[in-house]
C-alpha cells in the first residue's frame, strides 16, 4: 500500500524547468500531489479513478473491434485507436503501480537540477536551457497530432449533433444503413445505448479526452527523464575534461598549492566524479525498471499495427478522413518508438565518451600515484551502459529493425492478398 506522505512532492518541484508541464498534468490526473495541497489524498485517489477509466475505455473499444467491421478501413482506424488505448493503459497502470519509483526519479532530478543551477557556469547553464527547449519541442511535436485528431473527432460530433441530430441519436437508422454513425460511436459497442446521452455521448467524449492527453503525456515525460540523463552525462564529461579542483573548494588558489596538495584535491575530484557516475547509473537503472514493460508492449504491438495500417492503406479503399487518421496513427507510433530508441542511444553514446574525457584531462601532468588510480577510474568508466525493455535493447539499430520488420510483413500480407 502507498502512504500519502511518501507520494508528495515539494511545491518547488512543480516549477522544475524540464518537467514543469508534465508535472502539472500529473497533478491534475492524481499521479503526484504537492505538500501544500489541502487534501492530497483526494488527488491521489483521483489517480485510481483515472486509471480505471482508461482501462474501461480500452476494454469497450476492444470489445467493439472484436465484433468485426464490414469495411477494412473502418476496422483499421478502430483497431489502431483501440490498440493505442491498450498500450497507454499498460503504461498508466505501470505508472500507478510504480508511483514510488516515479516520485523517487522526480525528487532526484529536481534536487540535482536545483544544485546545478546554483553551481553551473555559463556553458552548463546553456546546456540546461538547450535541454529545456529540446524537451518542450519534443512534447509539442507529439502533442500536436493527438490534439488535431481529437479536434476533428470533436468537431464531427458537435457539427452533426447541431445540424444533423437525426444521424446522431438514431441507431436504428444507422443499423439499416440509412445514416452513418459519428466517429466516436464507431469505437464503442453500445448498440442502442448510443441513443442515451450520458452513455453514448458524454462517455465517448470523456474517453477521447483521456486518449488525446494521456498518450503524448506519458511518452514525452519519459523522454524528459531520458534527456535529463543525457544532460547529466554531458556535464560530467565537461567537468572531467576541465579537471577544475576549485569545484571542490572554491577558495583554492591553484598556483599556490604544493604538488602533494594538488594531488590530494585532484584525488577528491576523482572520487566525486566516480560518485556522480554511480548516481547516474542508479538513476538509469531505476528509469529502465520503470519503462521496461510498457516499452516492450509498444515494441510488439506497434510493429504489428504499423504493418496492418500499411496493408489497409494499399489494399482497402480509404476515404480522405481514413487516410488522415491512418497517417496520424503511423506518425505517432513511429515517433513513440523513435524517441525511446533515439534517446537511449544518446545516453549510451554520451556515456561512452566519459573514458575519452578522462584521457583528455591532462593526466600526463599528474603525479604517478594519481596516474595509476586514473587507470582504474577509466576502466570503471568503460563499463558499458545499456538500456533494455525486457528482451529488447533500446538503440537505433533496434528501431531500424522494427521498421524493416513491419515493411517485410506488409509485403508478405500484400503478396498473399494479390
Amino acid at each position: 500500500m502507498f502512504k500519502v506522505k511518501d507520494l508528495l512532492l515539494s511545491p518547488g518541484t512543480f516549477e522544475d524547468p524540464i518537467f514543469k508541464p508534465h508535472l502539472r498534468c500529473f497533478r491534475w490526473y492524481g499521479y503526484v500531489a504537492s505538500k501544500d495541497q489541502k487534501r492530497p489524498w483526494f488527488s491521489l485517489l483521483r489517480c485510481t479513478v483515472f486509471t480505471a477509466s482508461i482501462w474501461l475505455s480500452c476494454a469497450l473499444m476492444l470489445a467493439r473491434v472484436f465484433r468485426g467491421y464490414k469495411n477494412l478501413n473502418d476496422g483499421a482506424t478502430s483497431w489502431a485507436t483501440a490498440v493505442q488505448y491498450f498500450t497507454v493503459s499498460i503504461a498508466t497502470l505501470n505508472a500507478y503501480v510504480q508511483r514510488n519509483r516515479v516520485i523517487y526519479l522526480l525528487r532526484e532530478a529536481y534536487e540535482d537540477i536545483q544544485n546545478l543551477m546554483f553551481v553551473a557556469d555559463d556553458q552548463e547553464m546553456s546546456l540546461l536551457v538547450a535541454t529545456q527547449v529540446y524537451t518542450r519541442t519534443i512534447t509539442l511535436i507529439l502533442w500536436v497530432p493527438s490534439v488535431i485528431a481529437g479536434f476533428i473527432a470533436y468537431s464531427d460530433c458537435i457539427y452533426r449533433t447541431w445540424f444533423l441530430p437525426k444521424s446522431v441519436f438514431n441507431m436504428p437508422a444507422v443499423r439499416r444503413g440509412e445514416e452513418q454513425p459519428i466517429l466516436l460511436f464507431q469505437l464503442f459497442p453500445f448498440g442502442e445505448l448510443c441513443d442515451n446521452f450520458v452513455v453514448g455521448y458524454l462517455g465517448p467524449w470523456y474517453a477521447l479526452a483521456l486518449g488525446i492527453t494521456t498518450i503524448p503525456l506519458w511518452h514525452t515525460f519519459i523522454t524528459c527523464l531520458m534527456k535529463y540523463v543525457n544532460l547529466k552525462l554531458q556535464i560530467l564529461n565537461k567537468r572531467v575534461e576541465e579537471m577544475d579542483i576549485t569545484r571542490i573548494n572554491p577558495t583554492l588558489v591553484v598556483d599556490r598549492l604544493s604538488a602533494s596538495e594538488l594531488t590530494y584535491w585532484r584525488l577528491q575530484l576523482f572520487k566525486e566524479f566516480v560518485r556522480e557516475q554511480l548516481r547516474i547509473r542508479k538513476f538509469v537503472q531505476e528509469l529502465q525498471n520503470l519503462i521496461c514493460v510498457p516499452v516492450m508492449a509498444d515494441f510488439i504491438i506497434f510493429s504489428v499495427l504499423m504493418c496492418f495500417l500499411f496493408f489497409a492503406l494499399t489494399v482497402g479503399v480509404p476515404s480522405k478522413m481514413d487516410y488522415f487518421f491512418m497517417f496520424i496513427y503511423l506518425f505517432v507510433m513511429a515517433a513513440i518508438l523513435w524517441i525511446y530508441h533515439w534517446h537511449a542511444t544518446l545516453i549510451v553514446e554520451c556515456h561512452d565518451k566519459l573514458s575519452l574525457a578522462y584521457y583528455s584531462c591532462g593526466w600526463y601532468n599528474f603525479e604517478l600515484p594519481l596516474q595509476r588510480m586514473m587507470v582504474f577510474v577509466m576502466m570503471n568508466a568503460q563499463r558499458p551502459m545499456t538500456m533494455r525493455a525486457l528482451l529488447v535493447d533500446l538503440n537505433l539499430r533496434t528501431f531500424i529493425d522494427i521498421v524493416r520488420g513491419a515493411y517485410s510483413y506488409f509485403n508478405l500480407l500484400r503478396s498473399t492478398h494479390m
